[in-house]
């Protein structure tokens, strides 16, 4: 008899390898796992093909679409979550794991089938987005409310057929009301960045730094209604790291607002993010109130460059800002409480948000958290 090697399959349709996956692969090896990473060839953002660059990478060819909310979409989506699951099913061995990042909803319908088939193999969901919870409220939310309530029940009725389930935060874990023996929340996490540099955030004015994606669901109202606020008692500058669809309107609106914009669009080197961000007393998390999320991406950037945060970020967020003091809960009083704190207190805040970043979303910690999943499993 020849040797038995175990396998896993990673799968994300789009592509969220560096986000979540890379540290279950490193988990996966670590416990002798060979493993393939199965994802589409077509990019979320950019809407054009694209070439996966992680090693030994299987990429499944996907219809591409032009809007995130069509139809277009949603049958992409399908049909990405059947092919991949028909190309796993022709696989001559079947895995012994199969983890698989949700949404598209329908990688749960095709991976409940397959689980049917294949009881031996264990199934691992992880929840990175509540789709189409997140899409922002308004008219045509509750215009296809009926649509978009079909669209979550194809995830909520087949989560169960999975072993277990992860969840980017514990507010997804609870709207899904997820049980305790096969769920856990597992935060995204980063390498530490140990080289912060010197702060030279200035004492007569108050610097805001906005990191990330500039799309549809940023609260470019909230963040302007702020700005406006503060700019009646002191000078303010809004340095800007990111880019996307609403950034001129952002600039724009900002400006308007009485901020000195600067504007350094996509920044990819850590050193120099890490410069702006030192000139810099608080990062702005805030998006559109009827998103649904309760931790970004962006956090945890802010968190790992030792800035604290302007939040309006619910639950998990909410909860640490306010448990730890790591940065401001936006409401009506957050202008007088930024223009009462001094720099030396924001100091301590930094201090404060380095070891929170450290307890939480430093990479080791987050591999211990796959491990004891695995003892689980």
């Amino acid at each position: 008899m020849g040797d038995y090697f175990m396998t896993a399959y990673l799968i994300s349709c789009s592509d969220h390898y560096d986000h979540r996956l890379h540290v279950l692969d490193e988990c996966l090896k670590s416990h002798g796992y060979s493993t393939v990473y199965i994802t589409s060839n077509f990019d979320h953002t950019s809407k054009n093909k694209f070439k996966c660059n992680i090693p030994d990478s299987v990429q499944i060819s996907a219809m591409p679409y032009k809007k995130n909310l069509s139809l277009s979409r949603i049958l992409s989506h399908r049909k990405f979550a059947k092919d991949v699951f028909e190309y796993i099913e022709n696989l001559k061995t079947a895995p012994d794991i199969i983890a698989a990042i949700v949404p598209p909803n329908f990688i749960t319908y095709y991976g409940a089938k397959y689980k049917k088939k294949h009881p031996k193999c264990k199934l691992i969901f992880d929840i990175f987005d509540m789709w189409p919870e997140t899409f922002p409220g308004g008219k045509i939310k509750k215009l296809l409310f009926p649509v978009f309530k079909i669209w979550a029940e194809i995830r909520n009725k087949n989560l169960n057929k999975a072993d277990f389930v992860t969840t980017e935060c514990e507010l997804f874990r609870s709207l899904l009301k997820l049980p305790d023996k096969k769920s856990q929340s597992v935060y995204l996490c980063k390498e530490r960045f140990v080289n912060k540099g010197k702060l030279s955030i200035p004492e007569n004015q108050i610097n805001l730094c906005y990191l990330g994606s500039i799309n549809n669901i940023i609260g470019i109202e909230d963040i302007c209604e702020l700005i406006k606020r503060l700019s009646l008692k002191t000078k303010v500058e809004l340095h800007i790291i990111g880019k996307g669809e609403k950034e001129q309107e952002f600039i724009a609106s900002a400006k308007q607002a009485g901020a000195e914009v600067i504007f350094y669009g996509a920044v990819y080197d850590d050193d120099k993010k890490q410069d702006i961000i030192n000139k810099c007393h608080y990062g702005l998390n805030i998006m559109k109130s009827s998103v649904c999320i309760g931790l970004t991406m962006k956090s945890i950037d802010y968190f790992r460059h030792g800035i604290p945060i302007i939040n309006n970020i619910p639950a998990d967020t909410q909860n640490l800002v306010e448990s730890e003091r790591i940065g401001i809960q936006l409401n009506e009083n957050t202008s007088a409480n930024i223009l009462s704190i001094s720099n030396q207190e924001n100091i301590q805040m930094r201090q404060q948000v380095d070891k929170v970043f450290a307890e939480k979303f430093e990479k080791t910690v987050v591999l211990k958290q796959y491990d004891d999943i695995f003892s689980k499993l």
